[in-house]
């Protein structure tokens, strides 16, 4: 009787498991994969306009996503899937501090630089998990841009 009593209560946390996950949170507060272009419009903010560029991209300009300006945000969003993929643009100068916050949150990346001509990048790397995170710091004839792209993981580092 005891062993039909674990069955039961197993069974009842593997559906409470199923049935109570929700859409995987994205690194950036207040997104989710899954959202719908709507609940992106929505944690945008109503006045914040976004231009459809491609199929399924949209773009916003001077957002604040974790609370620090952006100057340009790009959402893959699928009318099915919803948001799939999302990059945008930091200020240089705040480069300092959003690797920082990531560090601090995910712990050491996987970095590397990129040289090639007059073009410099510098590349970090997180997978938590749920997130594959990539920053990049590029640098092509002066001009200096730092670059976020965030996706859903598909490796788990704890399987390796």
């Amino acid at each position: 009787m005891s062993w039909l009593r674990n069955l039961l209560f197993s069974a009842g946390i593997a559906l409470f498991l199923l049935c109570g996950a929700g859409p995987a949170a994205a690194c950036v507060e207040g997104l989710a994969w899954g959202m719908q272009l709507e609940q992106v419009k929505i944690h945008l903010g109503d006045g914040q306009p976004m231009h459809r560029d491609q199929s399924g991209r949209y773009v916003a300009r001077d957002v604040l996503l974790d609370r620090l300006p952006v100057s340009q945000a790009t959402f893959d969003v699928d009318p099915d899937q919803g948001l799939l993929h999302l990059a945008y643009e930091f200020a240089i100068d705040d480069m300092t501090e959003v690797l920082a916050g990531l560090r601090a949150r995910h712990g050491p990346p996987l970095s590397t630089n990129l040289e090639h001509n007059s073009h410099n990048d510098q590349v970090w790397v997180w997978n938590t998990g749920e997130d594959l995170i990539t920053a990049v710091k590029q640098d092509v004839a002066g001009e200096q841009a730092f670059l976020i792209s965030y996706r859903p993981s598909r490796l788990r580092p704890e399987t390796l």
